[in-house]
């Protein structure tokens, strides 16, 4: 090996070690990944509502990733008018320890176009 090639391997697996470890510190490493299970004595509560949502072809898909990104839903389950953006039903079961019903209801109002809670 040339003298200047093992002087920069030198430097440089060092240096590698050294962002290594910086990065494997930062908040990202620390984050809880989205698909962990969740506890099974965990908490969980439903809220049922009839929705309209936006009309773009895939609205209930749109629906599911934008409520999803809070890791308080724990799951999404559809009900009639199957293939329509009007007069959904849905079932949101939530982790009320993570996410408040007022807050998980904020969500669904953003994401919608009409809410109507169900008992």
């Amino acid at each position: 090996m040339p003298r200047s090639v093992a002087r920069l391997h030198k430097l440089l697996v060092p240096l590698a070690f050294v962002v290594q470890a910086a990065c494997a510190a930062s908040p990202c490493a620390a984050a809880p990944r989205h698909d962990e299970p969740v506890a099974e004595g965990e908490p969980r509560a439903v809220l049922e509502v009839r929705l309209d949502l936006p009309k773009t072809a895939s609205c209930e898909e749109s629906f599911d990733l934008g409520l999803y990104e809070n890791r308080g839903v724990d799951r999404i389950d559809w009900s009639g008018a199957w293939g329509k953006c009007a007069g959904r039903r849905a079932s949101i079961r939530y982790l009320p320890k993570r996410l408040g019903r007022d807050e998980l209801l904020k969500l669904v109002q953003k994401l919608a176009t009409k809410v109507e809670v169900l008992p």
